[in-house]
């Protein structure tokens, strides 16, 4: 059964809100992470653009006031870091997704490969929206924090385009989400041209130009 896919600002803005996740700040941390990304060039190692922008999301999720203020705190529940709502009982990670990401007719897949603990995340989603006939979702672990809601803030972010969606995964098959329940578009390819990456620039401290992300009218 397709999962439920949230496209128009009156339908994204208030499930965000319900989820204590509003969509300026999250573009707002989208956009800070895309500049500390926009830093990286051919002179780094091939894969620190990727954990570029995994470590800037963790921690500008981790240290927004305007999140914290609203309950979101750190969190390293089963060695996966992100943060946590434990008043909602739920966990957002960020994941580096691929250029499926943002377009509503396709479903996001990580680039890079998970471990056995995001796919028990994932599969304890599963279970809590398909109780037995008595009511038990099948749900249950030693730490409570590994029973919550499991969601994930797929980025994705390139010199040609970037998008992000907010989803709840499903399933995860040889360690690449496959399945959501629910995807909540935040940015579109269509609506962001580039990524603003500049070529290397010699001085220690030369300005660098960085994206804007600004969301839909």
């Amino acid at each position: 059964m397709p999962g439920l896919v949230l496209i128009e600002d009156f339908e994204v803005v208030p499930e965000l809100e319900a989820m204590l996740l509003p969509r300026e700040v999250m573009l707002d941390i989208f956009d800070m992470a895309a500049g500390e990304w926009a830093r990286v060039n051919s002179d780094d190692p091939v894969e620190t653009g990727l954990y570029e922008m995994r470590r800037w999301m963790t921690r500008y999720l981790r240290t927004d006031v305007r999140l914290a203020e609203l309950g979101w705190t750190s969190c390293k529940a089963g060695q996966i870091e992100g943060i946590r709502h434990d008043g909602l009982r739920k966990k957002l990670i960020f994941a580096n997704t691929d250029q499926r990401t943002g377009v509503p007719s396709k479903r996001p897949s990580n680039v890079s490969q998970k471990g056995p603990r995001t796919k028990s995340l994932t599969e304890s989603n599963l279970r809590a929206d398909a109780p037995d006939m008595y009511g038990y979702s099948g749900v249950e672990a030693d730490d409570p924090i590994l029973s919550y809601d499991f969601w994930c803030f797929c980025g994705h972010i390139s010199d040609e385009k970037m998008s992000a969606e907010i989803s709840r995964p499903i399933e995860v098959t040889d360690g690449y989400l496959r399945d959501y329940s629910k995807r909540i578009m935040l940015i579109e390819p269509q609506e962001y041209r580039g990524s603003g990456r500049t070529a290397p620039v010699p001085e220690e401290f030369a300005d660098i130009e960085t994206p804007t992300i600004t969301a839909k009218a």
